[in-house]
């Protein structure tokens, strides 16, 4: 319980109130949400709905109501207790912080357009191997112990990430990985979270729907850096990167620790070596005149540079770098990540893979290819979501030319848009493609192609199990269909 007073601070004040000593008993934005006593937090909305929310939250037994200073107006003259606030995602993500109070000391947080979910999941299965009470929150959900629940966004909302927060405290988790969405930076929902580290792993175009150009972009990934991570804190950033120097300047401006990684010869912790062979990939990285050799399950070049992410993250959170690379050798792709479906009848190969933007698609394809024996092809089945940046189709097409030896252009969550046209646009840029409606159709006719040694790349859905058309999400598995098709085809 806290009082309603206690929750004012130089963005939140109280509007109006009937009672100074009112008890608030939690906090939600969701007014199908709400239990007797609650604060209801109204984030945005246009003036009739702002007030049927408010309406609805206090039937079910709200108390107070949470709002932008401007949207006082537009509530019933009948609400007796309002807080108001100029900055309203900040308010609410500081009074979620007072009502969930309790963190985990080690807090790592990721951020980049590209690797955040890999390595998060590299560092946890790290921590675990380690035998470290750990958690990992992002694209493929919370885990931790024998908790393994899917979520809906990659950082969750304020009011339940400090729930969460303060859950795993009382389980006495002391270290969290967490994924740090550039929608999320930009909403404030990790306000008031205590960042140890933090991860920068790269930017290209993605998302500009949302920021509207690479600069606002660029600026909300340096929120991070700039606003939320510890000033005592220490920052890990990917040198190859052309943002990740800009990164590191600001570090430098904020007299915050800063280690860099990647190939670059001036890198702390630089890439010298990769061997790949048969059943593994041998990597040699050095740091600080020293050579380290350790092997992995790994092939692409970026699926290293993530892996040596996560070894820095958790040398940095405590762990000896020798014991670290002693259990590094049977770590996988997260899931939906460059995995490779393996059949009994091994004469091709099919790769899924969630590469949903230029810069992750052209990587992927570049990274099969090294595979690829003398006589054999590249296929790609691919497409791009709608009513999300359109400029991505003209960058995926031209890559899709290419790198690929043979594309079938398909649908990918085409949403509210007309998946013929996605198509088409993506098409008028990839000569070499075939223009398919309905993914399974497309990945029947990519599978009939292959021959003997082809490697076949399915593209953009990763882990994700439907496929959003009109308002509706059909149930659909890249990774379960093409085992099925394959089987029927290949399977004597």
């Amino acid at each position: 319980m806290l009082y309603l007073t206690n929750l004012t601070d130089k963005n939140i004040k109280v509007c109006k109130t009937d009672n100074k000593k009112l008890k608030l008993s939690g906090i939600s934005s969701n007014s199908k949400s709400i239990k007797k006593g609650m604060l209801f937090a109204v984030i945005k909305g246009d003036k009739k709905n702002i007030n049927k929310y408010v309406l609805d939250a206090f039937k079910l037994g709200a108390r107070a109501v949470l709002c932008r200073k401007k949207d006082v107006n537009s509530l019933n003259k009948n609400i007796k207790n309002i807080l108001v606030s100029e900055d309203i995602r900040l308010a609410v993500a500081k009074v979620a912080s007072e009502f969930f109070p309790y963190q985990p000391k080690n807090i790592s947080a990721i951020t980049g357009t590209n690797g955040k979910t890999s390595i998060a999941n590299f560092l946890y299965e790290i921590w675990k191997k380690n035998k470290i009470n750990a958690a990992c929150f992002g694209t493929l959900g919370i885990k931790y112990k024998n908790v393994n629940k899917k979520t809906r966004l990659t950082t969750l909302d304020p009011i339940n990430l400090h729930r969460e927060l303060n859950n795993l405290n009382n389980k006495k988790i002391n270290f969290l990985v967490m994924e740090a969405s550039s929608h999320a930076l930009d909403q404030r929902r990790l306000d008031k979270v205590k960042i140890k580290f933090a991860v920068f792993t790269n930017l290209s175009r993605d998302h500009l729907d949302y920021h509207k150009n690479m600069k606002k972009y660029f600026i909300s990934k340096t929120r991070l850096f700039k606003n939320l991570l510890d000033k005592k804190g220490i920052a890990v950033i990917n040198f190859d990167n052309p943002y990740g120097e800009k990164i590191k300047i600001i570090c430098d401006e904020n007299n915050i620790a800063n280690f860099t990684y990647g190939f670059k010869e001036e890198c702390d912790w630089r890439i010298l070596e990769i061997n790949r062979l048969q059943k593994f990939t041998e990597v040699t990285v050095k740091n600080k005149n020293k050579n380290y050799r350790f092997r992995c399950k790994l092939i692409a070049d970026y699926e290293i540079e993530n892996l040596l992410a996560a070894i820095i993250l958790a040398n940095k959170n405590g762990l000896l770098i020798n014991n670290i690379l002693k259990k590094i050798g049977n770590i996988k792709q997260s899931e939906g990540r460059l995995k490779k479906i393996f059949f009994k009848n091994n004469i091709v190969s099919i790769y899924i893979d969630y590469a949903h933007t230029p810069e992750a698609l052209k990587k992927s394809l570049k990274a099969l290819r090294l595979l690829l024996k003398p006589s054999a092809r590249l296929l790609l089945v691919f497409g791009c979501g709608g009513d999300r940046d359109k400029g991505k189709r003209k960058m995926m097409g031209k890559i899709a030319e290419r790198f690929a030896d043979k594309v079938f252009i398909t649908d990918d969550n085409p949403r509210y848009e007309n998946a013929n046209h996605i198509r088409e646009e993506i098409s008028s840029y990839c000569k070499k493609s075939e223009n398919i409606a309905g993914r399974k159709k497309a990945i029947d006719k990519a599978i009939s192609k292959m021959k003997k040694d082809d490697i076949l790349l399915i593209a953009g859905k990763g882990h994700e199990k439907g496929q959003e058309i009109k308002g509706n999400v059909f149930i659909f598995d890249d990774e379960f269909v093409a085992k099925q098709i394959f089987n029927k085809r290949f399977t004597v």
